[in-house]
């Protein structure tokens, strides 16, 4: 199907041609009439001369996205996109609206899932269970693999409504276990307790799908050179393993630290952002801020308040390709992504599935932020609706936001057009502020 409809930007004809493409366009949803109608009219009245009915209208086509996921997609097909050609006002509020919306429906994925449990004797596996049945987050038993008794474990604890950290940290705390967050899995790996080792709970600054937990504070005085001196906390940031972030970021600018005597304590190069590339299958990370040392008549910190910058995917969005014998270039549409497939060919013993991907927000960083789309899910389901997972892939195009790929499959027939092409890859990349406040950190 192909949008069809007067663009109606009171400029050239040239205009029309520049929001088709030239791939046949497949739409998730059939948009409502109604609402079709009153967006051509809206998408008119942003090149009207008047400034306030271009706000006017801006402000409408926002008011008037569906927060349903499905039925925004559907709306969003409804929006050209900004292109070359269409005169910058449009351009600029169009860009404007997109972004708003995508980074309203991104904001649902921020919110921490909660957990209802009442556990009387219950055993640690069937806690787990309910855990990600609740919350979409999956916990697994990792003693084993760490050589520690893995004996059942039984849970007594009940927790009402509670966001997912701090609950997560009750439980651990009642079977005397903490986590390992680097086990490489889509899941949280539970692990005993060292001896000796604090609880958790009060020990860190949840906030949303995050949690923010000093690890350690270290001073360094140099006698050999006495200007060399200073101190650093190390954070560990973690999160919710159903998000997984691309990137967090902390300038120096958003910190605000108070001594316990009520001085402030200076971060050392104020002009620094302290960045932290997430690793792919990890659940946490760690990050340094170094410090001017503090007199030694200061014992804590009393507040240790920062606004992280996190880079992180949105919801995850599903694109399906059948009739892959037919030679066409076929694109689908959902939320802030497009998916091109470009081609297929057979390759001596290999199908190559050749694909794009376009991402239109602008945090997407593809030349600098490309890993996430290397997790990216894609398959090839037979008849049988069986998977088939592809033997690798290779890049065949990038920019700052689009990325080219080939995906190759080995099937037990050529019999292609029986298949289908699925792919699916986060909904839009959105970066958002993490607000935190520590408090009373102990000093060496």
């Amino acid at each position: 199907m192909r949008m069809t409809r007067d663009s109606g930007w009171g400029v050239s004809a040239t205009c029309v041609a520049l929001i088709l493409t030239s791939a046949t366009v497949l739409y998730a949803a059939e948009p409502d009439p109604a609402l079709s109608l009153r967006v051509d009219q809206l998408l008119r009245q942003l090149n009207d001369e008047e400034s306030a009915r271009r706000d006017d209208a801006e402000q409408e086509l926002f008011k008037l996205a569906p927060t349903d996921l499905e039925e925004c997609d559907a709306f969003m097909l409804l929006l050209p996109e900004p292109l070359e050609g269409m005169p910058a006002e449009v351009r600029l509020r169009l860009s404007r609206v997109r972004q708003r919306i995508e980074r309203r429906q991104g904001d649902k994925e921020l919110v921490a899932s909660r957990l209802t449990l009442s556990a009387s004797a219950m055993d640690l596996s069937a806690v787990l269970k309910v855990v990600q049945e609740q919350t979409s987050n999956e916990l697994m038993d990792y003693r084993d693999q760490f050589g520690q008794d893995a004996q059942p474990r039984n849970v007594t604890i009940e927790i009402e409504n509670e966001a997912f950290w701090p609950a997560i940290d009750k439980i651990l705390d009642a079977t005397e276990m903490s986590l390992y967050p680097f086990a490489e899995e889509e899941a949280l790996a539970v692990i005993n307790r060292e001896e000796r080792a604090a609880p958790r709970v009060g020990r860190a600054s949840y906030v949303g799908p995050f949690r923010i937990e000093p690890l350690a504070v270290v001073a360094r005085r140099s006698l050999r050179s006495p200007s060399e001196q200073g101190a650093s906390v190390e954070l560990e940031i973690a999160w919710e393993p159903r998000l997984q972030p691309i990137a967090l970021s902390q300038p120096a600018e958003g910190l605000e630290i108070v001594a316990g005597d009520g001085s402030p304590i200076t971060v050392r190069n104020p002009e620094a952002s302290f960045d932290v590339e997430v690793q792919v299958g990890s659940h946490a990370t760690e990050l340094t801020i170094p410090l001017t040392l503090p007199p030694r008549g200061v014992s804590s910190i009393a507040s240790f308040q920062g606004r992280l910058s996190a880079l992180v995917p949105g919801r995850t969005v599903e694109f399906r390709f059948n009739e892959l014998d037919k030679p066409q270039s076929v694109e689908q549409r959902r939320g802030g992504v497009r998916v091109t497939l470009s081609g297929l060919r057979k390759n001596q013993a290999l199908w190559e599935v050749h694909m794009r991907l376009q991402v239109e927000s602008e945090e997407a960083g593809l030349e600098s932020h490309r890993g996430w789309v290397f997790q990216n899910a894609t398959y090839l389901l037979n008849k049988n609706e069986e998977i088939i997972d592809h033997a690798g892939f290779e890049t065949t195009m990038q920019s700052e936001r689009e990325i080219g790929l080939a995906y190759f499959f080995e099937l037990p027939d050529d019999a292609i057009g029986e298949y289908t092409w699925v792919y699916r890859t986060p909904a839009a990349i959105v970066r958002v502020p993490v607000e935190y406040e520590l408090k009373e950190i102990p000093l060496p």
